[in-house]
């Protein structure tokens, strides 16, 4: 096989590295495509998404603009850019997909710049006319799960709950790795649209296939106490004064009479009781008030990973303690707890 040859294969040795999240097997087979053509455009692309995968989001973006720079009707490149800047500058992105869109002669890349289409046009709350991109993928014959459930997302953050409602029901009906993740995303299609008693049906079916999946724990008990703990450790003193009667429990997953109440049964986690700013000041009868942790939904969103799962809970238990003294989503924006 001669190096130009080689390319090709060691590109899709890299992103088989990369979808079974191998980052450093990734940058190792980035390394040996750039012996052979560093200014190759799949190569700088793939270097544009290691960059921002290993935490420099800003130099991956200019790594991608480079790349469309040299090669402006390269499809890949204008995919890349637009997925790593579409945080960063989602006009461009917005730009950037739509020209690939308009490109595309594969079906599988025509549906990833809809999807970058869709969601860019969300971020600049132009929601009609991501509907309105959405609608274009109605006719396609997508019938991968994954797929089907970014779609049915994409629906649901443009504001068109009924129709991601109908591509995710395609899975409900299934009992594969993804069939969780579809009835999960019922529930919020129901909850958009005012079906309390649909959500919370949906959210059960949720908990229950939870709780069923077999799950061997990260983080023991005592490290997640001790990590919640520091996380509090790092509030002002008279604030964790404030804070001494108030327990952080761990659970696994949250109860059912939560979802009862219509709490998400993936919440990482919640605070239940009255906030610090509604308590009496005199008389009354007082509350009981915690902060709940869930265990097994914190590692699922740190996927697996100790140091992001405990970045997961440092940043949950600052999120509820901020609830527990009265502040509400834009506060916990301000002070970058979102």
């Amino acid at each position: 096989m001669t190096r130009t040859d080689r390319l090709p294969a060691l590109i899709d040795a890299a992103h088989h590295c990369l979808d079974e999240g191998d980052l450093d097997g990734a940058r190792a087979k980035h390394a040996l495509a750039a012996r052979i053509d560093r200014r190759h455009p799949d190569v700088m692309c793939l270097d544009a998404q290691l960059t921002a995968l290993e935490g420099d989001l800003e130099a991956g973006y200019a790594i991608a603009q480079e790349v469309v720079g040299a090669h402006p009707e390269n499809v890949h490149a204008l995919l890349c850019a637009a997925d790593i800047g579409i945080g960063l500058d989602p006009e461009v992105a917005v730009e950037h997909a739509r020209k690939a869109a308009d490109l595309v002669e594969d079906e599988g890349d025509l549906v990833a710049a809809v999807l970058l289409l869709a969601d860019g046009l969300c971020m600049l709350d132009r929601a009609d006319e991501a509907r309105e991109v959405l609608g274009e993928l109605s006719s396609s014959a997508i019938d991968e799960p994954g797929v089907i459930l970014d779609v049915a997302q994409a629906l649901l953050a443009a504001e068109d709950p009924t129709s991601a409602e109908l591509w995710v029901r395609r899975l409900t009906s299934t009992d594969d790795d993804y069939t969780t993740d579809a009835w999960h995303i019922l529930g919020a299609c129901r909850e958009a649209k005012g079906d309390k008693a649909g959500m919370v049906a949906a959210w059960k079916e949720v908990l229950a296939r939870d709780r069923a999946e077999p799950w061997q724990p990260v983080i023991a008990d005592d490290d997640l106490e001790r990590i919640a703990s520091e996380a509090l450790g790092e509030l002002p003193e008279d604030v964790r004064a404030k804070l001494a009667n108030v327990p952080i429990l761990i659970d696994d997953l949250p109860s059912d009479h939560l979802i009862e109440d219509g709490m998400d049964p993936r919440l990482l986690g919640v605070f239940e009781g009255t906030p610090m700013p509604e308590q009496p000041s005199v008389g009354g009868v007082p509350s009981v008030t915690t902060i709940h942790l869930f265990r097994k939904n914190l590692e699922r969103a740190g996927g697996g990973d100790p140091d992001a799962i405990a970045e997961e809970v440092r940043v949950t238990v600052l999120h509820e303690t901020a609830h527990y003294f009265g502040l509400d989503e834009e506060d916990l924006e301000k002070i970058g707890l979102d």
